[in-house]
């Protein structure tokens, strides 16, 4: 088949290289408007159910909210696991499903089961809403607004109602919440003196709130020729207007509500706030949508922020327009990938050309690098995929991969026409030298497409993060090999069917002497060479097995998120004034360049925290990898100097990676299961401390601690029948004095301000003197709360976790060494031989130590079903084991280079480097194949004796092709290797350091080595 491909190639070359130019215009096309994202999906489909339960505690949103709604969702179809929380007024359940679930339709079984629980939640608890569907990395970008001349509840306003509006239409945004600020409602603040003169209750002033912010409509009237609307409307709902609102009739007149309570503006109970560079503001946070072009949509945000700058400017409210952009690290991992690919390219062009002499030679090889790579690219953008740093770095990986099979291929070509007599045909010679190559070219690739497999098959999150590089790659190795047996003879028959062919430079045939005469020494010594590989294979896999292990490396993306959680039960004014000296400290920080501050959590925003818990966004100025760890080192000093806090600092992505793979945002995270939530925190506890003493360990946590203040007041049904007081009186004016009670909702054009029963400020009860807050019956009297209730002060929760339907609580914990996996085994030791469980507790642990183990764990397994299909391939390919073995004799040699060049880089593997290796074993088995089928065609079709003398000459003519692949391998991968632990080549440069160090073995295996074994084992029958 691809003879025949080759010879009509040559036959019809000029439609090829009219094929060849449409490939390129229309790849350069689509590569424009292709979608940039920084990751691929890498969150499994997942919905969250959020539930609004105001005034109720933790203990009673788990049993009343979170228990009914666990129940109905572990029985959908499709879950994979379930995970609560259940905090002071909200339950929050996390629904992951099973790996290739369509996300839309996920979103639909869990909305289908939730339809019916709705109806059996109390009175009181708002619908179970789904947050919205959004992309992994979640955040497009988080904008701040301060302002000297307008007040808190002004500047939300603008924020919430006009900046908010405007940036939610822009395509590919999901979401925008609102933190900070003063939310706006309309308060009735009831004079109870006055209630208790008129003789009303509370019930009283509900029904005509209700009755004054009511919409009613009025129908039509008909004429004999029109149809009017009719529109009742009693004006904008003001608190102007309702205290002008009619109570009841008097004589004479009537009794208004501003006679018995004060209407005004004011601020709503707050959940959340926000602190802009320490000082106190508005935080915008937009989340992009799922699938959305991050890049594209980020730009056209920013436009529309632009427009509205000069209206916000004018309004005295100052900007800060990218306090957290994840475009910046799609960009800068671009312009990397850039920069790294035009080196690459740049130095396998001199090599092209120092090796073959000949610009046209060196231009048909390098055109299979642009022509492979935007092949793999129309591919991948017509499947959907997104252009990320992945996609981008199997592409660069690849680039000194593709041009391999037509250096082969023109270096035959080359060499068979300067070799050829004058009046043999160009075309015939062209299409000979072609097909001779075709079958080891074929060979090789295949091998290389099979070492792709295993990461290819990977599932999970290891899976969405390199099965995308491994696709890349793998389309790009296929392409060129398409390129090489059909562009490439096409345009040697063009370029060099009548050109004069320089003689080999002198230095490869000085290279190629020398090269003869030391194989032609080693020949006499085979058994000692094979044994010296052996024991090369043992000792690289011994150190293999020592290296440290990590699941992903840091990424460099300049932007730190630091997880602050004061003491049990501390305000927010108490968080604000810590806030606000953080923030002074980190902005001393010369790295820092902006620093924002989120508290509590917003309504329906993605970050669920209680009003002692802070978020910092901590944006780093253009440093280099010394500068982040610096500042790294800076910020938990910072930290360490505040007592009462615990904290955690990591970078964006290393947040979102912890919390796909654990819940949890720390890279390590060891929850303890069991019923009874006191023995819990004990255990919890213990390990805490135990771990903590670790050398390495840094931000330890307990996720959910015991010590929240709570007042309990337990009614008591006999003393309130005494006092003809039911418990809907208690319940309301416990809620007036607290929080306040919402009525009802007034509508503007294009805003609501809930309505809501309050007591003046003066009157608002401190929690100590609560017993004394009168509770009115429906016959007028009051009765002190004291008089009907038990009220105690008690030690309660702010959080309940469960996982599965069981309560659970979590320590986490960050190592600061980069062998995670290390760390995790010395601690689990420790805490089985330190920390007593009790019956019916158990431990579980999760992270990226846990999920690098399963990763290894399933990419071996993988390898191992890859490498029997290899070794069948080569078996039917070769003819038999032996040959087989001998094209696998470089594995160990490549296995030991790529170990010393871990070590060298810092002896830990990523599951990046281990990709590394799985590619590397490829790359390695293609120049035995080159080597042992070009020997094969020497004495099978050109009939030359198996010898020594037939052994120097196929290696003698396969040097160059060798040395050139390799060195354009390793070129080609270079940039990468050199830039490794840079922004965007964080995952890459890992696996390029690996490839490039064993291939620099293998390739001196292949050269030197692998003729004795062949002359020695390589017999023909």
């Amino acid at each position: 088949m691809l003879a025949l491909v080759v010879r009509q190639s040559v036959r019809h070359p000029w439609m090829v290289l009219t094929a060849a130019v449409m490939l390129l215009m229309v790849g350069g096309l689509s590569l424009r408007r292709a979608p940039y994202d920084v990751f691929p999906d890498f969150v499994p489909p997942q919905a969250t159910v959020q539930t609004e339960a105001p005034g109720f505690v933790p203990e009673q949103v788990e049993a009343l909210v979170t228990h009914p709604l666990e129940s109905v969702i572990n029985g959908a179809n499709g879950v994979e696991s379930v995970r609560s929380e259940s905090i002071q007024g909200l339950s929050v359940i996390t629904i992951v499903f099973k790996e290739g679930s369509d996300p839309y339709r996920a979103r639909q079984v869990v909305a289908e089961a939730l339809g019916d629980a709705a109806a059996r939640l109390p009175v009181g608890v708002g619908p179970p809403t789904l947050t919205p569907l959004t992309s992994s990395t979640m955040d497009l970008l988080k904008i701040g607004f301060t302002s000297s001349r307008l007040s808190p509840m002004a500047l939300r306003d603008l924020v919430q109602w006009t900046v908010r509006q405007r940036l939610l239409s822009v395509p590919g945004v999901a979401r925008a919440t609102v933190f900070g600020g003063a939310q706006r409602r309309i308060e009735i603040r009831v004079r109870p003196t006055d209630l208790i003169a008129r003789n009303l209750s509370l019930n009283d002033l509900g029904a005509a709130i209700q009755a004054s912010a009511a919409v009613r409509g009025g129908g039509f009237a008909d004429t004999p020729s029109q149809r009017i609307l009719v529109q009742p409307d009693n004006g904008a709902v003001t608190a102007k207007s309702l205290a002008n609102s009619v109570l009841m009739p008097l004589n004479g007149g009537s009794l208004r509500l501003g006679d018995v309570a004060d209407v005004v503006d004011a601020p709503a109970p707050q959940f959340g706030d926000a602190l802009i560079m320490g000082k106190p503001g508005v935080l915008l946070a937009l989340s992009s949508q799922y699938g959305a072009n991050t890049l594209d949509t980020t730009l056209a945000v920013e436009k529309a922020l632009d427009d509205m700058r000069p209206a916000l400017t004018a309004q005295g409210v100052t900007l800060y327009p990218a306090l957290h952009r994840p475009a910046n690290f799609i960009q800068t991992a671009l312009a990397g990938i850039r920069h790294d690919l035009l080196i690459g390219g740049l130095l396998i062009g001199f090599v092209l050309i120092a090796f073959m002499r000949s610009l046209r030679v060196a231009l048909i090889a390098f055109l299979s690098i642009p022509l492979s790579l935007l092949a793999a690219m129309l591919v991948l953008d017509h499947f959907g995929q997104t252009i990320n740093t992945m996609t981008l770095g199997g592409l660069a990986v690849a680039l000194g991969v593709v041009i391999d099979d037509a250096i082969v291929d023109i270096e035959n070509i080359a060499r068979r026409l300067r070799l050829a007599p004058p009046g043999l045909s160009r075309a015939a010679v062209v299409e000979a030298a072609s097909v001779e190559v075709r079958a080891p070219v074929v060979y090789a690739t295949w091998v290389l497409l099979l070492t792709m497999a295993p990461i290819l098959l990977l599932t999970g999150l290891h899976g969405a993060f390199f099965r995308p590089l491994a696709l890349a790659f793998a389309l790009a190795v296929l392409a060129s090999l398409l390129v090489a047996v059909s562009v490439t003879p096409a345009l040697a028959f063009l370029l060099l069917g009548h050109a004069v062919h320089p003689k080999e430079p002198r230095f490869i045939a000085r290279i190629k002497g020398a090269h003869e005469r030391l194989v032609r020494r080693l020949c006499a010594h085979p058994r000692p060479i094979a044994a010296a590989t052996a024991l090369t294979g043992i000792i690289g896999g011994l150190l293999f097995l020592s290296l440290g292990n990590e699941l992903l490396p840091a990424f460099r993306e300049r932007h730190y998120v630091l997880q602050v959680l004061g003491p049990n039960g501390a305000s927010m004014d108490w968080m604000r004034r810590a806030g606000g000296r953080i923030s002074h400290d980190l902005l001393a920080l010369p790295q820092v360049a902006t620093v924002t501050q989120q508290i509590g959590r917003a309504e329906a925003g993605e970050d669920t925290f209680l009003p002692n818990h802070s978020e910092f966004h901590v944006k780093l100025k253009p440093v280099d990898g010394a500068g982040e760890e610096a500042a790294q080192a800076g910020i938990r000093k910072i930290l360490s100097r505040y007592p009462g806090i615990q904290s955690e600092v990591l970078t964006f992505l290393g947040d979102r990676i912890g919390e796909s793979l654990s819940g949890e945002t720390a890279a390590v995270a060891i929850s303890i299961y069991g019923a009874d939530l006191d023995t819990l925190d004990r255990v919890a506890g213990d390990i805490a401390q135990v771990v903590g003493a670790m050398p390495g360990a840094a931000d330890v946590q307990v996720k959910a601690p015991a010590g929240t203040p709570i007042l309990r007041i337990r009614l008591d049904p006999n003393r309130m029948a005494l006092h003809g007081i039911t418990a809907t009186d208690a319940y309301d004016a416990i809620e007036i004095a607290f929080q306040g009670h919402v009525v009802t909702q007034a509508s503007d054009a294009d805003r609501t301000v809930d309505i809501a029963l309050a007591l003046p400020p003066a009157l608002r009860q401190d929690p100590e003197s609560i017993g004394a807050m009168l509770v009115r019956a429906s016959d007028g009297n009051a009765t002190p709360l004291s008089a009907i209730a038990t009220i105690r002060e008690e030690e309660g929760r702010s959080t309940i976790v469960h996982e599965s339907g069981q309560r659970r609580q979590v320590v986490t914990l960050n190592p600061t060494g980069s062998d995670v996996s290390g760390f995790v085994h010395a601690a689990r030791a420790r805490i089985a031989a330190q920390v007593h469980l009790p019956p019916g507790v158990y431990l579980d642990y999760a992270g990226a130590a846990e999920g690098q183990a399963a990763a290894s764990n399933q990419l071996m397994l993988n390898i191992g079903f890859a490498a029997i299909a290899m070794i069948a391939l080569l078996a039917l390919a070769f003819g038999g084991g032996r040959p087989t073995a001998l094209i696998l004799s470089s594995t160990p040699f490549a296995l030991a280079g790529g170990v010393v060049a871990v070590l060298l880089t810092g002896g830990v593997v990523s599951l990046g480097a281990l990709v590394g290796f799985v590619t590397l074993f490829g790359i390695a088995a293609r120049n035995a194949i080159l080597l042992l089928s070009h020997a094969d065609h020497l004495v099978e079709a050109e009939g030359a004796n198996w010898s020594l003398d037939t052994m120097l000459r196929a290696t003698r003519e396969r040097v160059t092709p060798i040395l050139m692949t390799a060195l354009v391998t390793a070129l080609g991968l270079a940039p990468l290797a050199i830039d490794a632990g840079q922004a965007g080549r964080e995952i890459q440069g890992p696996m390029a350091v690996v490839i490039l160090g064993g291939l620099i073995s293998s390739t001196a295996m292949s050269l030197l080595l692998l003729p004795v074994l062949c002359l020695r084992w390589r017999q023909p029958q």
